[in-house]
């Protein structure tokens, strides 16, 4: 490596870790008061919620790497050229593209480091992070029953009690409505009872005296039950205050490797070719019978054209049927396979935004000279806004088929990286900006 692309990369590393560390922390701020509702008054150690955002710190590195090598990219070009360290450079016969190369390459390599990090670390980190949020989810702060007020802290459950001996754990006037099942709620009125925790804790049980239970059915009101009792007991899980670990195997398109989710892939393609050969059958089977000489009816004697004209309206009707049936099999396979599609390209489209920025950044660092750390953070924030909004709007496309999965996760970089290339034009041959199409414009 020769001096010169030593003290390019030199002067990077410096902005890099600034702008790493200060997008990481300002990603963690952003996150944390979306856990604080989740977590508080739930008696969590500070180890746990540590836990949580450490493990969600994986995915705020995958974004705020790209977003660094953007920022030092521009301060750097930035100050090289206030400095007219890049006019030396000129002067001495060296082009801004011999200026470049080295960038690129370091770019290429955390690019590459970035790609195995989004498919080997990535995947198990986002897994634990959904099974520890869940984990916390069920979790019951401990539980404190006030006389006339409704208790909507057990998921499901809506409870409200009249009275309550706390020495005796007698209950008075007890309603229970369980929402399971939104379309079929069913509600517990009961004139007394007891109340008491089992299993250390983690469930509740009512033993409840002289009541009623109301079955409704929201989709059919008539289908409405009432039952009484003499003696009823109800148990309600999940009112736990502890942080019980649990494991699954079940692996979310985030949270699977590029293997994996390549297996996904092959299974839906696998699946939409019978479905496309069924179509294929139908269609034959039909316009075979369609386009027969005559239609004859059950005493062999051939019928007349108007019932004739209804057999053929009918089976025409019923094939419609088995067509978009079959269609709407294919387009749920479909979009199956591009959801793991985007998954795919998003593990190497976002590492790969590095060089995308760099093409794009060292330019605009030229030609704003002496913005400074205020240009650079102002560019940056247009560039990662546009790059957002095309990378978040492409994945909506993708979603509703409008557009493939390689254009939505590609699109951003190849846009940025052609004006990239544009501008490096411009700066490397010293024309107009507008020179090009000028030129073309005649």
């Amino acid at each position: 490596m020769t001096i010169l692309s030593r003290y390019i990369l030199k002067e990077h590393i410096a902005p890099f870790l600034f702008a790493f560390f200060t997008i990481t922390f300002l990603l963690i701020i952003d996150y944390v008061p979306k856990i604080i509702d989740h977590v508080i008054d739930k008696d969590l150690s500070f180890a746990v919620v540590f836990e949580l955002i450490a493990l969600n710190l994986a995915w705020m590195l995958a974004l705020s790497v790209p977003m660094s090598v953007l920022v030092a990219t521009l301060m750097a070009f930035g100050r090289l050229t206030s400095d007219f360290e890049i006019t030396a450079m000129k002067a001495s016969g060296v082009n801004l593209l011999r200026v470049l190369v080295p960038v690129l390459i370091a770019g290429g390599v955390i690019s590459g480091l970035m790609i195995e990090f989004n498919d080997r670390v990535l995947p198990d980190l986002n897994k634990k992070a959904r099974l520890l949020w869940g984990d916390i989810s069920v979790m019951r702060p401990t539980l404190v029953f006030k006389s006339g007020v409704f208790i909507s802290d057990i998921p499901g459950y809506l409870v409200l009690i009249d009275r309550i001996d706390h020495s005796t754990s007698r209950v008075e006037g007890v309603r229970i409505t369980e929402t399971k099942d939104k379309f079929k709620p069913r509600i517990v009125v009961a004139e007394y009872g007891y109340l008491k925790m089992t299993d250390g804790g983690r469930n509740m049980q009512f033993t409840l005296y002289n009541g009623e239970v109301h079955s409704l059915d929201t989709k059919e009101p008539d289908n409405y039950r009432k039952v009484d009792f003499q003696e009823q007991i109800i148990n309600i899980a999940g009112t736990s205050s502890e942080l019980v670990r649990t494991d699954s195997d079940y692996r979310t398109d985030r949270e699977m490797p590029i293997s994996q989710m390549k297996q996904q892939v092959t299974q839906a393609e696998n699946a939409i070719a019978p479905f496309q050969e069924k179509i294929s059958t139908q269609l034959s089977t039909s316009f075979a019978g369609l386009f027969s000489d005559s239609f004859v009816g059950d005493s062999g004697e051939a019928v007349s054209d108007s019932v004739a004209l209804a057999a053929v309206r009918q089976q025409a009707s019923a094939l419609n049927q088995q067509v978009e049936r079959t269609a709407r099999q294919i387009e749920a396979q479909e979009r199956v396979k591009n959801k793991y599609m985007i998954e795919i390209y998003k593990k190497y489209s976002i590492p790969t935004a590095s060089l995308a920025f760099i093409l794009i950044g060292a330019p605009l660092g030229v030609m704003s000279k002496r913005g400074g750390m205020a240009m650079a953070i102002g560019i940056s924030i247009v560039m990662f806004v546009i790059y957002w909004a095309f990378l978040i709007g492409g994945e909506d496309l993708a979603d509703r088929g409008i557009v493939s999965p390689f254009w939505a996760m590609w699109g951003a970089n190849i846009l940025l990286g052609t004006v990239g290339l544009y501008l490096l034009y411009v700066v490397v041959t010293e024309k107009p900006v507008f020179s090009f199409f000028r030129t073309i414009g005649g």
